[in-house]
């Protein structure tokens, strides 16, 4: 049995961890809303769409990205809360798998640096 530091500093540990997760939560929630809001009104960004059209591929990226926080933030505020060993695999699954994702990608983008 742990000592009652031990016991203050886990708990510290999972409201921090949930903070942080939250926020990752609002930030998905904020990138769904102005995906979801360029694509239903996008008289807002008809100049911008104008001028370079490439650009409203770029709203579907944003509600990509958008989607995988708020479900890595949601895992991540559930599984710390609950302490939930099953969700908290989930979502470090999730990391590791960004995190190989954007270590490709930077290996890739050195590679055919000249191209990018």
């Amino acid at each position: 049995r742990g000592t009652a530091m031990e016991g203050d500093c886990l708990s510290c540990i999972k409201y921090l961890m949930f903070v942080f997760n939250f926020l990752i939560f609002l930030g998905g929630s904020f990138l769904l809303g102005v995906g979801v809001w360029v694509l239903v009104d996008p008289t807002g960004f008809r100049e911008i769409i104008a001028a370079n059209p490439l650009l409203f591929t770029g709203v579907y990226v944003i509600l990509g990205l958008g989607g995988m926080l708020f479900l890595l933030g949601f895992l991540g505020c559930c599984g710390a809360i609950r302490e939930n060993k099953c969700l908290l695999l989930f979502f470090f699954m999730l990391i590791l798998l960004i995190f190989l994702a954007e270590l490709a990608a930077a290996i890739l983008a050195f590679i055919f640096r000249e191209h990018v």
